[in-house]
């Protein structure tokens, strides 16, 4: 099984907070799943989504994974996508996660193939950016071992695994504004992001 090829779009929450699917946010027009689907196919040639809903990827190059265990959140999302890779690594995101770097996941990639590692995440001062990072096959056995424990927590379950860890330093070279780890959680950050991303008319200056 090849190094990297497998990415996988998490987009089984329940978007309490944002009052919608967030699976049809927009941008510019389009679905932000369908931009980040354009974006991975550049890189990765089997890109998967974790959805409930798989009809609105209909027509779109994905795989449609269901969760095998159900109930954990995000964790699911990534278990499911580690069994249904088609690659050791897998680069996972999140749907609301407009913004996507990709001369960052090459870094990330370059990193990871100097040394044998479960995950590669990036800090943020005291805290671990879990999405926008990659997580591999060998992390299999202690993910399953979290689920059956109840333990949900992604964060935890980063810091478990060998994970190679990326400096905030580093990771704001190629994303200065933090823009690659933005999630659009409430109807205000979404507005917001909508005023900040809008194409202007033609013509308008």
């Amino acid at each position: 099984m090849k190094a990297f090829g497998s990415a996988v779009i998490l987009a089984g929450g329940r978007s309490t907070r944002m009052g919608f699917d967030k699976q049809l946010l927009k941008m510019n027009d389009k679905r932000v799943c369908h931009h980040l689907i354009t974006l991975l196919n550049s890189r990765f040639d089997d890109i998967m989504v974790a959805t409930p809903t798989p009809h609105l990827y209909q027509g779109e190059n994905v795989r449609i994974i269901p969760d095998i265990y159900r109930g954990i959140g995000p964790l699911g999302g990534i278990h499911a996508a580690l069994v249904g890779a088609k690659s050791e690594a897998v680069f996972t995101i999140a749907c609301d996660m407009p913004f996507l770097e990709l001369p960052y996941i090459d870094y990330m990639m370059g990193e990871m193939a100097r040394g044998t590692y479960d995950a590669c995440v990036t800090q943020c001062g005291d805290y671990l950016e879990t999405f926008h990072a990659f997580y591999c096959r060998s992390a299999l056995p202690a993910l399953e071992e979290a689920a059956s424990q109840g333990d949900c927590s992604v964060h935890r379950f980063a810091r478990s695994i060998r994970s190679l860890v990326i400096p905030q330093k580093t990771a704001a070279a190629f994303s200065p504004d933090w823009l690659a780890f933005t999630n659009l959680n409430t109807p205000e950050e979404y507005e917001l992001f909508l005023q900040k991303t809008r194409t202007p008319p033609k013509g308008a200056r």
